[in-house]
């Protein structure tokens, strides 16, 4: 009876056991549905070859309603069921519909499942022409530098002077320039900053680009801006020859130049700039110089003038021509003897007419001066004096004698 009673127990346990193992691995009619199983593309590279690009799609994931048993139910997720579509298959723009293809995990035979839902049943796709160009950088200036500075637009860098977009043809074909905006209010520096653009088209709008790709992100800009100011050209005048600042008249054919610069250095630099030294006894007549502009490192001239000339017309003054035939030597070193070779020397006597009107050859000392003279003839500087009464008189032009030094015997 015991064994009988065991017997029965054991039966049951094993019957509850097979059904238990029917249930939950071998039983055909489960059913489970997985969401938001990503699609993947292929063949993406293959359009681009032929010109072409997704622009929309109808969904990028589907929900998939599978059938089995139990145990190869287990084996699958959302995250290990593979779905593929083949944009290859496309060849022109336009809406096209593709299937999508499912495959499971290595362990899972391919046809272990039923599909018995899928959400959406294929994938629709926008395909339009791809268009890649380069449009150029456009400076939009806003505001204007503060008075007294300089922007130098003209000559500012772009490290990309154009920008590269890529994406739909109907897209692309509205963005004709990449513009950057820059603020000059209260702009005392010089600009080196990188700067985001806006996508616009020919008129300066800016253009929808959430599909358009770019080859950069950000422009870089270097720009001057330097203070200018303008300087005024001048001279130093020496009076000699009989003449001074009141006996001629100086004209300059400029006055003045613009510059720019550094605050610093234009600081340092003044207010005028000497572009010559002018000796009144160099010049026997009216004359016409020609000077160069010279300006220090750091600052450029803006006008682009190089030269100024400066005219001198001498007013009120005459010239005389006098022959001198005494010579009186000084300082000649001890132990040498001095003898002036040239017996007769002209000199051009310049100064107010009435005075020159009165002047003669007695009225004038010539003085050579042998300090440091050698053994040897050479030329020697004659030194032209006058009286008391011929004070405002000059000699126009340089005087010199030949003169023979000697030891003495």
């Amino acid at each position: 009876m015991k064994n009988k009673i065991s017997t029965l127990i054991l039966s049951l346990v094993i019957a509850f056991g097979l059904w238990v193992y029917v249930i939950t691995s071998v039983s055909p009619g489960s059913e489970e549905t997985f969401h938001n199983i990503p699609v993947v593309r292929e063949g993406e590279t293959v359009l681009q070859e032929r010109g072409l690009m997704i622009t929309e799609v109808s969904s990028d994931t589907v929900s998939l309603t599978l059938s089995g048993t139990r145990k190869d139910l287990a084996k699958v997720n959302s995250g290990n069921i593979t779905l593929k579509v083949d944009l290859s298959k496309i060849y022109e723009p336009g809406t096209h519909s593709l299937q999508y293809t499912t495959s499971y995990p290595g362990d899972v035979a391919s046809n272990a499942f039923v599909q018995e839902a899928r959400t959406p049943e294929s994938i629709t796709f926008t395909v339009e022409e791809r268009r890649n160009k380069e449009v150029p950088v456009e400076i939009k200036w806003i505001g204007s530098s503060p008075e007294g500075f300089l922007t130098d637009k003209e000559s500012r860098v772009l490290d990309y002077p154009t920008v590269t977009v890529v994406g739909p043809a109907s897209v692309a074909d509205q963005i004709e320039k990449a513009v950057i905006e820059v603020d000059l209010t209260e702009r005392r520096e010089s600009i080196s900053e990188s700067f985001r653009y806006t996508l616009c088209d020919a008129e300066g709008n800016p253009v929808d680009a959430e599909k358009i790709t770019t080859n950069v992100q950000e422009v870089r800009l270097d720009v001057k801006i330097q203070r200018f100011k303008d300087l005024r050209l001048t001279y130093i005048l020496v009076p000699g020859g009989g003449a001074t600042a009141d006996s001629v008249d100086i004209t300059l054919s400029v006055d003045t130049i613009r510059v720019s610069g550094s605050e610093a250095v234009l600081e340092k630099l003044g207010d005028e700039l000497v572009i010559a030294t002018i000796n009144l006894g160099d010049y026997a007549k009216n004359t016409e110089l020609t000077c160069s502009i010279n300006l220090p490192e750091g600052v450029t001239n803006l006008t682009g003038v190089t030269e100024a000339k400066i005219n001198l017309a001498f007013k009120g003054l005459s010239i005389k021509t006098l022959t001198l035939d005494e010579f009186h030597s000084v300082n000649v070193p001890e132990g040498l003897n001095a003898e002036i070779t040239t017996q007769e020397l002209e000199v051009k006597v310049r100064g107010p007419v009435q005075l020159i009107q009165r002047l003669t050859a007695d009225d004038l000392r010539a003085t050579v001066d042998f300090t440091g003279a050698e053994a040897g003839s050479y030329s020697f500087k004659v030194t032209i004096t006058f009286g008391e009464e011929f004070a405002a008189l000059g000699v126009v032009e340089q005087c010199s004698v030949y003169a023979t030094v000697s030891p003495a015997e």
